[in-house]
């Protein structure tokens, strides 16, 4: 490989501290390929800092993800993954539209989510 263009690579992601995935774009591969070529060169990447977020109230995070339509669109509005909303919803007892359990467990999430509903108009 182009000594130069390792160097930029490197310094791209160390100095500079752009994400990943864009240096991986640039280089027409992927994020995994370029944290294999990093192990091989022996560059030690930072450690990402966790962002702590406050998972919202119940109510909140309900009429969000009514109005958004799906979990996607909440996760950017909170600035986390898609996975985290869900388990915030699943802590919450709130349904999702398309909840991978059985029939059992998808009643049982929807009987307690009634339950906490306050103040509905119907």
């Amino acid at each position: 490989m182009n000594e130069e263009l390792k160097k930029k690579v490197i310094r791209a992601a160390i100095q500079e501290k752009k994400p990943l995935k864009e240096i991986a774009k640039a280089l027409f591969i992927t994020d995994k390929q370029l944290l294999l070529l990093f192990k091989n060169w022996g560059v030690q990447l930072p450690r990402r800092q966790r962002k702590v977020v406050e998972r919202p109230d119940r109510n909140s995070l309900m009429v969000l993800y009514r109005k958004e339509g799906n979990v996607t669109k909440v996760a950017r509005t909170y600035e986390v993954s898609a996975n985290t909303v869900l388990r915030w919803m699943r802590e919450l007892n709130l349904p999702t539209r398309r909840m991978k359990l059985s029939e059992d467990e998808k009643i049982s999430i929807l009987e307690k989510h009634l339950q906490e509903l306050h103040n509905v108009s119907l």
